[in-house]
């Protein structure tokens, strides 16, 4: 993909993002996910579930709650985490949802504020 494409992506995003914030939460808008990492070894860890030739990852989008705030020791970063999106990684074959907890992955670095 070309830079300036992946560029402009980005920032439709981004504006797209926090103009919703605005209008939604007004003074209490968050600063949102712009980009979640997940390691190798967890997209490997995935991968060695799926076929060699039809397997995959699944990616699904999703925002945190109370009830489903991610399992951090940072109690501060915990708590500003309720209303930020995220994604899940789910070993997939053929595009298939997962069946096993074992297949399904939350938990990446968020930027902000681990960005790089």
């Amino acid at each position: 993909m070309e830079f300036k494409k992946f560029n402009r992506l980005r920032a439709n995003y981004e504006e797209f993002i926090e103009t919703a914030e605005k209008d939604i939460h007004g003074d209490e808008a968050i600063k949102q996910t712009r980009s979640v990492w997940f390691d190798r070894a967890t997209i490997e860890k995935l991968l060695a579930m799926t076929d060699s030739k039809k397997g995959g990852l699944k990616i699904y989008f999703g925002q945190y709650d109370e009830e489903t705030l991610p399992e951090i020791e940072d109690t501060e970063l915990r708590k500003q985490m309720g209303g930020r999106l995220t994604v899940i990684l789910a070993a997939s074959d053929e595009n298939n949802d997962p069946q096993e907890e074992t297949q399904v992955i939350n938990g990446g670095w968020f930027c902000p504020p681990n960005c790089g």
